[in-house]
């Protein structure tokens, strides 16, 4: 008898394996992405359990929670949510946008917005400000590279942000500009310093966000529009 393969001998097996295959390497970056978090679990797994560091690795993942407090932190979370909300969207549109006219003013405009907003998302979110200030890094030049660059960004978009409603944008890093500079100074209030650092940062995510929300419908739509036409 003539010797079979292993999956010829399970026909639906075969088929369903091709399948999850298909559907798995269609969507771009999917299998790269999840084969280096599986790697990186791993490895965490595997350290904790060579050097018994499981307690080190739950911190990575343990939640801040307060149980006499349960509200403690909810605006951290809130503002958070939005910072994610202007990457994702600039991000997404540009991908859009490229297809058809990779070097459009609006798609450039987007893709270093969702660049220079992503930036600051990950400072916000790990600290580093924080981090490298330990590391003797003084946090005015820090502070400083960041002005910089949003000076840059605005000298090289002013035409293009004329022509959206920008008021929300230039209130916005008004609003960020006041939250950075009290970590300057000393406040002898702690719902004073809370209102100027955390309540002035929740309010301008809140404008970046409706912003952004507002030009990348817009740049959708007329992207759109002649398609409609057709």
């Amino acid at each position: 008898m003539k010797h079979l393969p292993v999956f010829d001998k399970f026909p639906q097996f075969a088929n369903s394996l091709e399948f999850f295959k298909k559907k798995f390497f269609c969507v771009p970056f999917l299998a790269a992405f999840n084969t280096l978090t599986v790697l990186m679990l791993v490895c965490l797994s595997l350290y904790a359990k060579l050097n018994k560091q499981g307690d080190a690795v739950e911190r990575l993942f343990s939640d801040p929670f307060n149980v006499w407090f349960p509200y403690e932190g909810i605006l951290t979370g809130v503002s958070e949510v939005l910072w994610c909300i202007p990457v994702a969207t600039c991000a997404f549109t540009f991908g859009l946008l490229r297809q058809k006219e990779p070097r459009s003013r609006s798609a450039i405009f987007l893709f270093f917005s969702a660049l220079l907003l992503g930036v600051f998302f990950l400072d916000d979110r790990f600290r580093i400000t924080l981090i490298l200030s330990r590391l003797g890094i003084s946090i005015k030049f820090i502070y400083l590279c960041y002005g910089t660059a949003v000076f840059l960004y605005g000298v090289q978009f002013w035409r293009y942000i004329k022509t959206t409603p920008y008021l929300p944008l230039v209130l916005a890093f008004l609003l960020f500009a006041i939250s950075r500079f009290e970590d300057l100074f000393e406040s002898q209030s702690l719902g004073v310093h809370a209102m100027l650092e955390d309540g002035t940062k929740l309010l301008a995510l809140l404008n970046l966000a409706l912003y952004f929300l507002h030009i990348c419908h817009q740049e959708i739509w007329r992207d759109l529009r002649p398609r409609e036409k057709r």
